[in-house]
């Protein structure tokens, strides 16, 4: 398997993307307090902002990961990194000669934290422009139909609301994490923009793989190619992908832990 942020070697007309789900069930306060120690003074006030310990455990774990994770690619330190964030708060690579992808390659990320996983997808490939990503873990949806209401199209709702408990609450989450994705890779807000996106689901149920889906949208940027896959047992996941070209996208899923992410990075 190539090391992290190296090109594909099938082939230079093929899109590389990684997909590192991270395991984050097991982290205890040592590493907890290695991963808050790579954040950015804005990124520390932004957790003492969050009251809730599940909250701050959840910022803390995402971020100290990215950074880790980021740093593989970069060649920099993780908490020497800076970030730019756009109106929605999509972080980006702030422009730095320290804080690139190799010459001639374009580092590009998104991530979704969910349940006891992270997943954060990567890509280096230079037609690659942005990634938006989304994970949730299998679950039963409170206040179904008003969620319904607000975040389909009235015929992706039909589809949700003529099926029981748990497939209504699991096909639902399959047009949650498509559209958060897309959203995502547009970097647009996310409720007030969902019912400008239709998803045509698969009759079958999401494979290990990730899966071409159609979306159309209304008003909307087309937010690019949509995957969606199941990453593990009891998670749904999904990608958008928007390129520079129609060259192919190939996915590379790797599974690790946040203590291996941690122990692997650059140190400062």
């Amino acid at each position: 398997m190539p090391e992290p942020g190296q090109p594909p070697t099938s082939s230079p007309n093929i899109a590389a993307i990684d997909l590192w789900l991270i395991a984050t069930d097991t982290v205890e306060y040592p590493l907890l307090e290695r991963l808050q120690n790579a954040l950015s003074a804005d990124e520390q006030t932004h957790l003492q902002q969050r009251r809730l310990p599940t909250a701050r455990r959840s910022f803390i774990l995402s971020r100290g990961c990215l950074r880790h994770l980021l740093s593989r690619y970069t060649g920099q330190a993780p908490n020497r990194l800076r970030f730019t964030y756009g109106p929605r708060g999509k972080p980006e690579l702030a422009s730095s000669r320290h804080a690139q992808a190799p010459a001639g390659q374009r580092l590009t990320f998104n991530l979704s934290h969910s349940g006891a996983r992270l997943l954060i997808g990567v890509s280096v490939a230079p037609a690659v422009r942005a990634l938006g990503v989304d994970l949730e873990e299998l679950r039963c949806v409170k206040q179904l139909s008003g969620m319904c209401r607000r975040c389909l199209t009235p015929a992706e709702a039909e589809t949700v609301l003529a099926l029981n408990s748990p497939q209504a609450d699991h096909r639902f989450l399959r047009y949650w994490t498509g559209k958060e994705a897309c959203l995502k890779a547009l970097g647009l807000g996310i409720v007030e923009s969902m019912q400008a996106l239709e998803l045509r689901l698969t009759p079958t149920e999401p494979a290990s793989a990730p899966a071409a889906m159609a979306v159309s949208t209304s008003g909307l940027q087309h937010p690019g190619r949509l995957y969606q896959w199941q990453p593990a047992a009891d998670y749904l996941a999904a990608i958008a992908v928007q390129s520079d070209s129609h060259q192919p996208l190939t996915f590379q899923p790797r599974q690790t832990t946040a203590a291996a992410i941690a122990v692997s990075s650059r140190r400062a």
